[in-house]
């Protein structure tokens, strides 16, 4: 920690920074400059309610100090309290290290979600808050301010600088499936990550799939990872299961031998030589062949093609992803993109509904168990 002469206009910037990122770096440059800061703190969370973290303490305060200019100041201070990080127990301890002429930064979204935090009221009463909005929130961002206008004590103010959207989480997605992140890390951070082997606990699992199914599937598989995982947070789904599920939902498509899967009984041995026979094989490879031992993340491997009634959120969640990742280009995926955003329930049964009415346009033949599933929904709908 640093001492700082308490007559100094202070920044606090708060944040997982997990992992730091290029708008984080751009955020704070602009801050100082607009707001006439004589240091910005960054202040890297230890165990913020609302997330897990994936990069230690060391790691994420190594990589903020990697970046960092002269006025700004890496801060232990949160991390050293340990236990649950709620703002209003710490602001006191930066209050009382750094002075009261400081002003406590959040973004635009936390912002608007801001009566949700641990005490909120008190946060107003202890520092001024410059919030910082992202491209389309001011408008909400001031209705939102009028709620405070009797109880704000310090005071709160709306930064001009808008910062580019960027997630940490997208990147940590990205660096788990070994895509690209150059226009979102500083070259310095890049580096530190691949020299100290974050972000990539699923390498194991990756190279053995990359091994057994074409390019062309890899490069599908991991946009359905990347679009099922924007949802994990919403739909209050495990990380862990949704990645799995989304990356080993196609294993079985590929020129292996399966035909023990057939002469053990394994699965359905109506789906022999048909378009969905992967996905009832993919949940039995991925048990014997990956060591996947998750009832409902083999379920969902199982059923990401057919559907089926009485799905796990999970099971939706990839059927869905599989149909939608950002490869996908057929005549009405923008409109199933929008109707899955805005309401995850009715987006999956789009979605099937889309696959039963195409079936039956085109001539295709229909799996009973989709006309089961999609019967089944109806009624619920």
């Amino acid at each position: 920690m640093y001492n700082i002469s308490m007559s100094k206009f202070i920044g606090v910037y708060g944040g997982a920074f997990d992992p730091p990122h290029i708008s984080h770096i751009l955020t704070a440059k602009a801050l100082i400059r607009e707001r006439n800061y004589d240091n910005l703190i960054l202040l890297p969370s230890h165990n913020p309610p609302h997330k897990n973290l994936s990069a230690s303490d060391s790691d994420r305060i190594k990589m903020l100090q990697l970046v960092a200019d002269d006025k700004m100041i890496v801060s232990d201070l949160e991390i050293k309290r340990c236990g649950i990080g709620y703002t209003v127990d710490y602001l006191p301890e930066i209050i009382k290290f750094y002075g009261d002429n400081i002003e406590y930064i959040i973004g635009g979204d936390s912002f608007l979600n801001f009566d949700k935090w641990h005490k909120p009221l008190e946060i107003l009463k202890l520092v001024p808050i410059l919030v910082v909005a992202r491209d389309g929130e001011k408008e909400k961002l001031f209705d939102k301010l009028k709620e405070y206008d009797k109880v704000c004590k310090k005071g709160i103010t709306i930064a001009n600088f808008m910062p580019a959207s960027m997630s940490s989480s997208e990147i940590r997605n990205r660096l788990r499936l070994h895509l690209r992140v150059d226009e979102m890390l500083d070259e310095k951070i890049a580096e530190y990550i691949a020299n100290n082997n974050l972000y990539n606990e699923y390498q194991s699992i990756l190279t053995q799939l990359k091994n057994s199914i074409s390019e062309e599937r890899l490069l599908h598989t991991k946009g359905v990872v990347l679009f099922a995982l924007k949802y994990a947070d919403r739909l209050k789904l495990d990380y862990n299961k949704v990645f799995i599920a989304s990356l080993l939902h196609d294993c079985a498509k590929n020129n292996g031998d399966y035909s023990y899967i057939f002469e053990q009984n394994l699965v359905p041995l109506d789906c022999k030589n048909t378009p969905i026979a992967h996905a009832f094989c993919g949940s039995v490879v991925a048990k014997n062949e990956y060591g996947i031992q998750d009832a409902e993340v083999l379920d969902a491997i199982y059923c990401h093609t057919t559907a089926k009634p009485q799905m796990s959120k999970l099971a939706k969640l990839v059927y869905c992803a599989d149909m939608l990742e950002d490869g996908r280009h057929f005549d009405g995926v923008e409109e199933l993109r929008k109707i899955f955003d805005n309401d995850f329930e009715k987006g999956f049964f789009a979605c099937l509904e889309h696959t039963v009415k195409y079936l039956m346009t085109c001539g295709g033949e229909i799996y009973p168990l989709t006309l089961d599933a999609y019967n089944y929904y109806k009624s619920k709908k």
